[in-house]
């Protein structure tokens, strides 16, 4: 379900928003722009959960940013400081990366998987880096430059819930179908992002490390592949609340998908205007 609610400054909810409350059931997307109470809304449809006999760590609360998820928090503790403290409230990134360390024997992780930030994973592609005889990604004076570009790729590759066997099968039928220089050539670069991006999935599972765009690929892969974990999740987690709803991604949408099945009980708020 589908609805929108304009802007309403005054401090009585608007009656799409009591229905946004108090909706059961199948998928709800509420959309709202600035100034519209969507915020309160979302800490209303909470409390409305708790108090019709909801056990609070069933509720899990996913948004996309540091900032909204402690503005939630704190929100949410104000009326019900225990409840907040019992629910899962946070990034979708946050909760990925508990999710590894939770299931971490499924994907072969260690219990705490290390974070590799930016940084360092330009330093550990680095000091492979002239043994890979890259051609369209060569700078030996400044590796770092190169390496940056493959490593956004990656990450939009991630985003696109894409491993590095599946990049280079994408990346061998794009040569195959090349015409002309043009093509040709984007298929080339992409064939060498291949190259690094199975040198780099290689290099993080020697460390037992993970990187920001695996915190919600990899829970996807682990929800798809694994039954026990994605039917545990879908027990524990019998409402599930999105903020920001505006930013997600494919990566996001199919963890939802993976959470709720046919959306039961899934709720989300967006910005219409953003």
């Amino acid at each position: 379900e589908h609805v929108s609610i304009k802007e309403n400054r005054n401090r009585e909810l608007h009656p799409d928003q009591v229905t946004a409350i108090q909706h059961r059931g199948k998928a709800y997307l509420l959309e709202a722009g600035p100034g519209t109470g969507k915020t309160e809304t979302l800490v209303r449809r909470v409390e409305n959960i708790l108090t019709s006999g909801v056990d609070p760590q069933c509720v899990l609360l996913l948004t996309f940013s540091n900032k909204a998820a402690g503005e939630l928090s704190e929100r949410i503790a104000i009326r019900s400081p225990e409840a907040a403290a019992a629910m899962w409230i946070g990034t979708f990134h946050a909760f990925g990366f508990d999710l590894l360390r939770r299931f971490h024997d499924y994907l072969g992780l260690p219990a705490d998987p290390k974070f590799i930030d930016r940084s360092e994973a330009i330093d550990m592609l680095e000091s492979e880096y002239p043994r890979l005889n890259l051609t369209y990604f060569r700078n030996l004076w400044d590796p770092s430059r190169p390496l940056g570009e493959i490593l956004n790729a990656i990450s939009r590759a991630n985003d696109e819930v894409v491993d590095a066997a599946a990049y280079q099968e994408l990346a061998k039928k794009m040569r195959l179908k090349a015409i002309g220089e043009e093509q040709t050539e984007a298929a080339c670069r992409c064939l060498e992002i291949a190259q690094v991006f199975a040198l780099y999935e290689r290099l993080k599972k020697n460390r037992g490390g993970v990187d920001f765009g695996d915190l919600v690929a990899m829970p996807v892969r682990l929800c798809e592949q694994f039954t026990a974990v994605r039917e545990h999740l879908r027990n524990q987690y019998v409402h599930v609340l999105v903020d920001e709803f505006q930013d997600v991604n494919r990566s996001s949408i199919r963890l939802l998908k993976a959470l709720t099945g046919d959306g039961e009980n899934l709720w989300a708020v967006g910005d219409a205007k953003q």
